[in-house]
């Protein structure tokens, strides 16, 4: 795949994270479904769901950042806003 783009947050993040993601969704969030699941203890779970936190609102934090980065580069004419309009939709 060619281009320039950001892949979606979730798709960023490791695939053991993104397995936890799947376990908390299919266990309609119960952590102690998902520690059953996984054979790990609750505050295990309770750890590592607290460290993909932090890890998703720092990527929410980039995708903030990116976007202030394309306004700030209207601003400076160093990009169209029609251009900046597309990246911002396909982010």
């Amino acid at each position: 795949m060619e281009g320039a783009f950001r892949w979606p947050r979730l798709a960023r993040l490791s695939r053991e994270d993104q397995h936890l993601v799947e376990l908390l969704i299919l266990s309609s969030g119960s952590l102690k479904a998902v520690a059953k699941a996984l054979g790990i203890s609750y505050p295990t779970v309770r750890r590592r769901l607290d460290a993909l936190i932090a890890r998703l609102e720092a990527e929410v934090e980039a995708d903030e950042e990116f976007r202030r980065e394309l306004l700030e580069e209207v601003e400076r004419g160093a990009r169209s806003a029609v251009d900046v309009a597309e990246r911002l939709k396909e982010s």
